[in-house]
Parts: C-alpha cells; structure tokens; sequence
C-alpha cells in the first residue's frame, strides 16, 4: 500500500507543478482575438519564393468597443524591392508601380507607421524585424470588409473579413 502511495504521489507532485507552468503561456484575451482575426497572404516570384508578405489583424474583432464608424486594421508588410512600403491611398502613392492596400477600392482615412515595440505591434502572432508595420483606419463598409493589394491598378491579393457587430 505505501509502494501504491508514493508510485501516485511521484506523477502527481511532478504534473501538478507542470501545469502552473503552461500559466505563463496563456494568451490574453486580446491576443487570443488577435490570433483569430490575424489573416496573411503572400505573393511569389517566379522562382516560387516569397516576394511580397501582408498580414493583417482587423481591431474591430479585438476591440468592439470601436463604434466610431472606423474599420482599423494593424497591417505588417514586407516587401525589400519596395523599400517595405505600402501606401494606403492611390492618390498619395508615388506612381502606379506602388503598392497600395484599399478597403473595399477605397482609401484610408489616416494611416501610420508603427514602430516594432508598439503594443498594436504586439497584436500580431508573426513579427519579424525586417516588416514595417503601420495602423491603418478606413470607413467602415456596409458590406463585407475585404482588403484589397494593388500595384499598378491590379489586385494581387485579397484578405476578407466577417463584418464586425455594431
């Protein structure tokens, strides 16, 4: 019997000290959100290799506390023959050559670039120190949200959302 005891006391003590470990590993709610919003597409050269990377995470899923009419995005792009930079506006991008993020063909109402630290930045699961990342708010759609990436007045890629609850 004692032989019984210690055999059940030994896994016992050893698993209940593990799982306060995987405490630390939980997600918070907003990153847990995150996660199931963050959606990613990327674009290949003809060697079959990574040319262009654009992940987003749609805010609206994480904070429903947005109603101000706005849809807001956390955006990362990687893109080294662009210099990694994505213009989210046709008027204020340089030339056609451009890449350019719309939502549902429309501009962007303001945008800016984040720096790697930044707790929006923190959202995304992948980060990489060679992605730009940028905080990007557009009117809200009626329809469904769908970003669209163009350069040279071409949709290369497409990234769709559920219609945040209002």
């Amino acid at each position: 019997m004692r032989q019984f005891i210690i055999l059940f006391a030994i896994p016992f003590a050893l698993f209940s000290g593990c799982s306060s470990q995987f405490d630390r590993y939980a997600l918070s709610s907003e990153n847990e959100k995150a996660t199931t919003s963050y959606k990613s597409v990327r674009l290949l050269n003809s060697d079959n290799k990574s040319k262009t990377l654009l992940s987003t995470i749609f805010l609206n899923d994480v904070y429903p506390t947005y109603t101000d009419g706005l849809a807001h995005f956390v955006v990362s792009f990687y893109n080294p023959e662009h210099d990694n930079t994505l213009y989210f506006s046709k008027k204020k991008a340089p030339s056609a050559q451009d890449y350019v993020l719309l939502l549902n063909g429309k501009d962007a109402i303001i945008s800016e670039e984040l720096d790697s630290d930044n707790l929006l930045v923190g959202l995304m699961p992948i980060r990489s120190s060679w992605n730009r990342y940028y905080y990007v708010r557009y009117k809200l759609p009626n329809e469904t949200p769908v970003l669209g990436l163009e350069i040279d007045h071409t949709v290369q890629a497409v990234i769709t959302y559920q219609k945040a609850q209002e």
